[in-house]
Order: structure tokens, then C-alpha cells, then sequence
């Protein structure tokens, strides 16, 4: 099927059809076994603030194991026509995560501590508009360098400045405001989804062809964003690193089914639907920050205002380097600072994904088939009643996210196989369409995918041996962080291009 573009829904007996079409398991009239281990490539060329910079990442897998038990009727007329049927059993890795994106560039405009600044800003604690300084010593004193929010991390971290002569500290302001920011951001990324897939196909009077099936999905995810700035001619922090941690679990179950319709030798008519696959979450978040000094900062009222003599002693039991200088006290080194990892506990919905194809086959000459295939994003939701999940997840905000940001599909998918004796020769062409509506600022962004495919395959009565070759290619853009003013940031264009390499031994029984 991956030699093909991916299109299997009218096909019929082929063993990746106990995920796809359970329809085609009708056509078998003898068991099969089979493995495909695969290898897949990705490399993506990322363009930020007019520089370009490669990355990749490799990784071998197990892409499809399965057999299929199949059974004959023996008296198809006491049976009322149908001709037997087959039970297949799988396993099948659907997508694989691991993924490496590399940018980087002097950014004159802003620095990621601007970010900061703003996030701070916007948090609400009574009736300040912004998180009071108060706040950040109470995180400090009870929890030392793991601290229980964000911004006390950025503030202690010295990434955040406050407000001269505030009292509160808010309004708060990036560091090193003017100065060029020399940025360097990885994102590594790992995990795949996976599923067991069980289904049964049946046969009936050699035209129609029925079949259910049922999954249990699996999904890990874990990712790593690390954003590094240096400053030019820095006064205090001449740099700092930033990273964001993601992991993500889930497991779920789908249902599918499908037909065929074979009207003569030449025409198949297959379609399907694979139900939404409904996944239990659990994710952890956290945060940690690494700053550079390029001098001593000093320690005092009049660069933190909620100093208070003990605050030294303080930094110093937190493994900050504190230098003493004619009675005042300077920080010359700063810890690794972390934030408590946040765990939350959510269900979501997948979309629901409808198949319909068509088939023309010329005897044992080969076939040419071709696939349409509607997903609805708009469909997709979330939930939770867990209370540490976030508040946006809880009250229905994120279904509306979704709703504003996702549109419906159709993906196309054409392929043929053609047959010299006992070899066959296959190639094929998949388009997926971009799932995004058209946003402010990727409005000459097209995320569509194509991916081209072409294998060849050798056949005898008791085994077979397939391999294939899939090349994708797809435009993405992201950025490292958002700020108010649109003119102030930028966002990376990547281009990725993932290439899988798949080969399949298999033997009837």
C-alpha cells in the first residue's frame, strides 16, 4: 500500500487493510503472515530573519506486523452465498514524531525576554494588572529554585526587569532592551502513534465484501524546545537559555468498517470509515532557565523591590554565587532554575475519516486505484475534569480554538501496480491538503503535503517480498515566541522533506 500513495480502499487482499478497508480481508482464500520494518529520514531546512539552517533526524522501526486467518465456506449455498471470510490481527505505527528543527539569526527587534516581560504582565493578582514582586519572594523563599510559576523563574532568573521606582515591581521589561539578540533555537522531538489492530472481513457471492474492525491506539510524545541568546555589548546578562519540555501519553480505541463492490473482473468500488479515535491524556510541562552574567548584578532595594536583608542569604542557600563589596552584595553567578512540572489529565477526540475509492484491474497485468478521503478537523475536541488542566481546556475554549483554526479535508491518494511474471513494479502520488484555515500572518503560507512513492515487489506460492521508497514534502512555519506588536517578532519558515523506506516479508500458510 505505501508504494501505491497510501491508497488501499479498494484494493482488497492486502494485510495493511486490517487498519484500513477491513472490507479487503473478504478477498483472501489463504493465511497470511507479514512484517515491514522501515527506516525513515527527516530533514528540514529552516529559515529565520534571512538565515538558513539545516537539521535531521533518522530512526529504524517496525512499521506493520500482521496475519490473517482465513477461512472458507464449504456449502456457500446453505450459506445464503457467502463464500467465507478472514480475521486479521496487527500491528501498525502510524506516525513517527521524532523530528529535529534548527534555526537561528541576530535579531535586532526583540529578544524571547520581551516575551517574558509581556506574560508577566498580563497575569493577574488581585487587582494589579501584572504579578507584584511579593509574589516572586514568597515562590523563592518556600521553594527554592523549582519554583511553582513561570514568572518567578523569569524574574529570579534575571531575564525580567522591574520597574524603576515600583514598588510592585509591574510594569515588567525585557533585559537588555536595544541591544541585538544573537538567537539559536532547537526543537527536538520523539514518540509515535501506534495501534493493535483487529478486524474481519467477509465475502459475499464474489461481489460484495464486508468488514468491520476495532483498534487500540496508543500515542507518546515527548519534545524539547531550547531557545539560546547572546547579547551584543551586554551591561548585565550577556545571555541566557531557555527550554520547554513536553510529554505526552495517551491510549484510545476506534472502530471502522467498510465494503467493496467488485461488479466484474475489471471494476472495484471500496469505501470506509474509520470512526474518531477517543485517547485518555496525560501530559507534564515544564520549564527550566539557564542566565549568563556578564558582570556582577548587584542586590539591593533599588534593583529589587522587595529586598530585604535576608534576601541575599537567601539567593546564597539557592546555590546563587553572592559577592560581598564595601556592604553590598552582588550576584556573580546564577543556578539552574526550573519550574514545578505541570501535570494534567484530558480526553481527546480525534477526526472522523471517510474513504471512498476506486479500482480498475486488468487481470495479471496489475491495477491502477485511486483514493478521496474526507477528515473533519472541525470535528476534534477536548475535555477534562481534571482541575490542574488548564482553564481554557476546562470551559470549552479550546473546542473553539479548534473550530477557528482547523477546517475540513479532503486528501487525495493514486496509485498502480504493474506485473512482469513474478515481479511487480508499483509507484504512486498522495496529496493531503492543509488542515489549517488561512491565518493573518501565513496567509501566503500553504501547508499541503505531497508524498510520492514507488516500490517494486517479487511473488511466488509460498512467500513474497515487497520494498518501497516514500518521499514527502511539506512547508511549515513556527515561532519561538509571540509577542503584542506583530512587527516585533518573527517566525521561522521550514521546509521538511521525510523519507521512509519500507520492506515487507511475508508467507501464506
Amino acid at each position: 500500500m505505501q508504494a501505491l500513495g497510501g491508497n488501499h480502499s479498494a484494493i482488497g487482499a492486502d494485510v495493511s487493510n486490517i487498519s484500513g478497508n477491513p472490507a479487503g480481508l473478504g478477498f483472501y482464500t489463504r493465511s497470511e503472515l507479514s512484517i515491514s520494518p522501515m527506516f525513515s529520514t527527516s530533514n528540514n531546512a529552516s529559515q529565520y530573519i534571512n538565515n538558513t539552517q539545516n537539521a535531521s533526524a533518522n530512526q529504524l522501526a517496525l512499521g506493520n506486523l500482521g496475519v490473517v486467518f482465513s477461512s472458507k465456506n464449504r456449502n456457500p449455498v446453505r450459506s445464503g452465498g457467502w463464500q467465507g471470510g478472514s480475521f486479521g490481527i496487527s500491528y501498525s505505527r502510524q506516525n513517527i514524531f521524532k523530528n529535529t528543527v534548527r534555526f537561528g539569526a541576530r535579531n535586532e527587534f526583540s529578544s524571547m525576554s520581551d516575551f517574558f516581560a509581556e506574560y508577566a504582565n498580563q497575569e493577574a493578582t488581585g487587582s494589579q494588572q501584572g504579578v507584584v514582586v511579593g509574589d516572586f519572594k514568597n515562590d523563592l523563599y518556600n521553594n527554592g529554585t523549582v519554583f511553582d510559576f513561570p514568572t518567578s523563574m523569569y524574574y529570579y532568573g534575571l531575564v525580567i526587569d522591574p520597574q524603576p521606582g515600583s514598588q510592585i515591581g509591574y510594569p515588567y521589561s525585557g533585559i537588555e532592551a536595544g541591544k541585538t539578540a544573537n538567537q539559536n533555537f532547537v526543537s527536538t522531538s520523539t514518540g509515535h502513534t501506534s495501534g493493535w489492530n483487529f478486524a474481519y472481513g467477509a465475502n459475499y457471492m464474489n461481489k460484495l465484501y464486508i468488514g468491520v474492525g476495532f483498534s487500540l491506539a496508543r500515542m507518546n510524545y515527548t519534545n524539547t524546545k531550547t531557545m539560546n541568546e547572546d547579547f551584543d555589548k551586554a551591561g548585565g546578562v550577556s545571555g541566557f537559555s531557555y527550554t520547554n519540555d513536553l510529554s505526552t501519553n495517551g491510549r484510545g480505541f476506534n472502530l471502522s468498517g467498510g465494503l467493496i463492490y467488485r461488479p466484474n473482473d475489471l471494476l472495484r468500488i471500496g469505501v470506509s470509515v474509520t470512526s474518531p479515535t477517543w485517547f485518555n491524556i496525560t501530559e507534564s510541562a515544564g520549564q527550566g532557565l539557564q542566565t549568563r552574567l556578564a558582570r556582577p548584578f548587584e542586590v539591593s532595594a533599588g534593583t529589587f523591590p522587595e529586598y530585604s536583608s535576608d534576601l541575599p542569604d537567601v539567593l546564597r542557600r539557592n546555590g546563587y554565587g553572592i559577592n560581598t563589596s564595601n556592604g553590598v552584595n552582588y550576584i556573580t553567578g546564577v543556578p539552574s532554575l526550573s519550574v514545578l512540572p505541570f501535570e494534567s489529565s484530558y480526553r481527546l477526540r480525534t477526526p472522523t475519516k471517510l474513504t471512498g475509492g476506486v479500482g480498475l484491474f486488468f487481470g495479471k497485468n496489475g491495477f491502477i486505484s485511486a483514493d478521496a478521503e474526507y477528515i473533519n478537523y472541525t470535528g476534534m475536541k477536548l475535555s477534562s475534569d481534571d482541575q490542574n488542566a488548564s482553564q481554557d481546556l476546562r470551559d470549552g475554549y479550546s473546542n473553539s480554538l479548534i473550530r477557528n483554526t482547523y477546517r475540513n479535508v479532503v486528501n487525495l491518494k493514486v496509485g498502480g501496480e504493474y506485473r512482469i511474471d513474478k515481479v511487480s513494479l508499483r509507484a504512486g502520488v498522495s496529496y493531503y491538503q492543509d488542515p489549517y484555515k488561512q491565518i493573518a500572518q501565513f496567509n501566503s503560507l500553504d501547508r499541503s503535503r505531497y508524498i510520492y512513492s514507488a516500490g517494486v515487489g517479487y511473488k511466488t506460492d509460498r512467500f513474497y517480498i515487497d520494498a518501497a521508497v516514500t518521499h514527502g514534502q511539506q512547508t511549515t512555519a513556527y515561532s519561538p515566541y509571540i509577542l503584542a506588536n506583530t512587527n516585533d517578532y518573527a517566525s521561522a519558515k521550514i521546509k521538511n522533506q521525510t523519507t521512509n523506506a519500507i520492506l515487507t516479508l511475508g508467507t501464506y500458510f
